[in-house]
């Protein structure tokens, strides 16, 4: 096993290391810039000659040396892997001999630290885990490697996959604003790829943290429907809702990262269930391949043409730069064919699934958390020394909690105790649980495929927050803002996953707010509906480009 701390090595060493290999020459004189580059770049340079995977990587580790673990300090990576290089280079002798393996053959991608690796740690942002070795990689993590991918580590994380900050490497921080919130809690997995760290990553989204992230950072972010990627090997956080979603700077490479991940897996029941309806709900995807869905074929720039889209008015209000976004981007959607239809959502749909029945359905769905956790718990083999430390019950992390990690720098959110804590004293045999199970998601289900019935529309449209990225606000690190706009709005992200089938929903960049923060616009469908959402982003995103980098973090000198 080979691994590298965050601070494995300064920009200076970084740079050395590129200078000094003669490998990698030609690219250091090429024009090829690593900042924005898509796959479609990066193959096209590699095609010419203009480029080599080792060299690309070793680009990508120099802009986290410089601005990870230097200058302002993002803190968007807890583990990078050591043979990241090593794997490049052995890539690039591959594809010489046998040719890509797949689009994302040689491309670099970032991993939520909840995504077992077998040769990294997966450490779910706990203090606790930091060591903690799986025994197996996740199947999408498996998945990622049979396509040819390098996987340059691991993101970080909200702790237990909830908010951005952690007790392993503390508080992630916004690229385009250093006051400012990451989202929660795939917060790594969003700051690195708008950083320019990568140019994919991993998330997972429970009721938010793939399109938070996403939109608080200004990408691209895709949650699909629950269980169309396989949680097998990711850990839990609520499996009523839980999924893994591609991260990525265009719609393009986001799909053609979700050809990897998306697979039918027979470690994954919940997964196979989705495929099988998947196949009745859209044979027409499967003719080429049974088990398999090229995303690319959405890819179309007139696919809002025609289209029916319910704007959910609900959404905006809460700032007024928000609000203008949203209203050029529905123009720009107007002008490119669409038909918008206004949407107000009735006041018992609000009460039932977004303000207190909301709340009411995450409370009562995490009743599973204990049993789910410690079924993963027990996964870790306890003859590795590296897990001799790794608890087995959720009883044994509070008590770590409250003695040796309060007692450190970077002390557990409450947030996090109040999950552990809340969890033993409930369980699934409930017959809250079971009502929610039975009666409240199947009825979430049918009333938010009435709206589009009610209103004949084939997505919804709604900027994803009604304000922009708040500031940072944790034990260890606050800060204060005065500038900042805080919205009361009802907030969207819970339409996706408080149901008993999870809908799919994709943001997409929509523009910038005067202090320089993005916002993204969101497509949200039905279930097993992905690829309506991703030609809908596709073709917005091609008429906008409005994605940018962030000045803050400019491109590093070729010559140094």
């Amino acid at each position: 096993m080979s691994l590298l701390p965050r601070s494995f090595v300064g920009l200076a060493a970084v740079i050395s290391l590129v200078v000094s290999n003669p490998s990698i020459a030609q690219e250091k004189l090429s024009a090829f810039v690593v900042e924005e580059a898509s796959i479609a770049d990066i193959q096209r340079a590699v095609d010419d000659g203009a480029l080599t995977y080792e060299a690309l990587v070793r680009m990508y580790l120099a802009r986290i040396a410089a601005y990870e673990d230097g200058g302002p300090k993002i803190n968007s990576i807890i583990t990078l892997n050591a043979d990241a290089i090593k794997t490049a280079a052995m890539l690039d002798a591959e594809r010489k001999t046998k040719g890509k393996r797949s689009a994302l053959h040689g491309i670099p991608v970032l991993l939520k630290d909840n995504v077992n690796t077998v040769d990294m740690p997966t450490s779910n942002g706990s203090a606790i885990l930091k060591n903690a070795m799986p025994p197996n990689d996740a199947f999408i993590t498996q998945q990622l490697r049979a396509a040819g991918a390098v996987i340059l580590g691991k993101a970080a994380m909200g702790e237990f996959a909830g908010g951005s900050y952690n007790s392993v490497t503390g508080q992630t921080v916004n690229p385009y604003h250093f006051k400012r919130h990451t989202g929660g809690s795939s917060s790594g997995s969003g700051a690195a790829i708008a950083a320019n760290f990568a140019v994919l990553a991993v998330g997972t989204d429970t009721s938010t943290s793939v399109r938070g992230p996403s939109a608080y950072n200004g990408i691209v972010g895709l949650r699909p429907t629950t269980g169309l990627i396989s949680r097998n090997g990711i850990a839990p956080k609520n499996l009523n809702f839980d999924s893994a979603g591609p991260m990525a700077r265009t719609v393009t490479d986001m799909a053609k990262m979700l050809n990897v991940l998306a697979a039918p897996d027979v470690g994954d029941s919940l997964n196979l269930q989705v495929w099988n309806q998947y196949k009745k709900v859209h044979p027409e995807f499967f003719k080429k391949n049974k088990n398999a869905v090229d995303y690319s074929q959405f890819l179309h720039a007139d696919a809002l043409q025609g289209v029916r889209l319910g704007v959910v008015r609900d959404f905006l209000g809460g700032d007024p730069e928000i609000d203008a976004l949203t209203e050029t981007a529905l123009k720009k959607m107007q002008a490119m064919g669409a038909t918008l239809v206004d949407i107000t959502l009735d006041k018992e749909f609000v009460d039932s699934y977004l303000d207190v029945g909301g709340k009411n359905i995450r409370k009562l769905s995490d009743y599973r958390f204990k049993a789910d956790w410690e079924k993963y718990l027990a996964t870790f083999d306890s003859k590795n020394p590296s897990n001799s430390k790794v608890p087995k019950t959720v009883a044994e992390f509070v008590k770590i909690y409250e003695t040796d990690v309060k007692k450190s720098a970077l002390p557990v959110e409450d947030s996090v105790m109040n999950l552990l804590k809340t969890s033993l004293t409930t369980s699934t045999d409930d017959p809250a649980y079971k009502d929610l199970i039975e009666n409240i998601l199947p009825n979430a289900t049918q009333a938010k495929l009435q709206i589009f019935k009610k209103y004949n529309v084939e997505a919804l449209v709604f900027p994803y927050f009604s304000s922009f990225a708040p500031p940072i606000k944790n034990p260890a690190f606050a800060i204060e803002d005065p500038a900042f706009v805080e919205s009361k709005k009802f907030q969207p992200a819970i339409l996706s996953g408080y149901s008993s089938v999870g809908f799919p929903s994709l943001v997409v960049p929509m523009g910038f707010g005067s202090q320089g923060l993005p916002m993204d616009i969101t497509f949200f469908g039905k279930p097993y509906d992905e690829g309506k959402l991703i030609g809908f982003g596709f073709a917005y995103e091609q008429a906008t480009k409005l994605r940018k980098p962030s000045p803050l973090l400019p491109p590093l000198p070729v010559n140094p």
